[in-house]
């Protein structure tokens, strides 16, 4: 129990720390690409979960439904002027969260092969919201394993704002990965049931 309080401390500490001056210049993209690739080969956290649900439908649920399944996420909005297909969702398109307390979330999708997979970068130099992150990259893996259930494999590579608590931070974010796609999975599996009761 004492060693919970000490994390939540020191995560609420970290939270409020000022970024350093790398997390307030903007990240390379060949920086990103790197990290895209690492997240396939070595991410610094992973979780992977089952969804009653067939694999088309979780797949435009993780991508277009992100407020329905982040918890205190109110509305989703996304700019396609990046992305080769028009007004469509694809690489380059730009996903922005917004908040309860007002806070936005931006991401920029760096990958898109519907069903299967897709990734993006969650762009802290844009985006409000008070994370002690540089950036971060998640890439998703679908797998289908019949037509009413689907495999979710979720990779992340990130860098934290200081490296003093890197490893309670790594530790935290790895629990929260778990934690929220198990959530996320019962939130998809139900909404299917609901959406195709007869």
């Amino acid at each position: 129990m004492r060693d919970n309080l000490r994390i939540r401390f020191l995560l609420a500490f970290l939270a409020v720390m000022p970024a350093s001056l790398a997390g307030s210049q903007t990240i390379p993209d060949s920086l990103i690409i790197q990290e895209l690739e690492r997240a396939q080969t070595e991410p610094d956290s992973a979780t992977e979960v089952m969804i009653d649900a067939p694999i088309d439908y979780v797949f435009t649920f993780l991508t277009t439904r992100l407020h329905d399944y982040v918890a205190d996420a109110t509305a989703v909005e996304f700019d396609h002027s990046g992305s080769p297909r028009s007004e469509q969702l694809g690489k380059g398109s730009i996903r922005t969260a917004t908040m309860q307390n007002g806070e936005l979330l931006v991401q920029r999708f760096l990958l898109m092969d519907p069903p299967r997979e897709f990734a993006y970068h969650t762009d802290m130099q844009r985006s409000t919201l008070e994370a002690p992150l540089q950036y971060s990259v998640g890439r998703y893996r679908l797998t289908e394993l019949n037509e009413r259930q689907t495999r979710l494999n979720v990779a992340v590579t990130y860098r934290a704002t200081s490296r003093l608590f890197g490893f309670i931070v790594r530790r935290a974010f790895s629990s929260a990965l778990r934690r929220d796609f198990e959530r996320a999975a019962g939130i998809i599996s139900s909404a299917y049931v609901e959406e195709n009761a007869s």
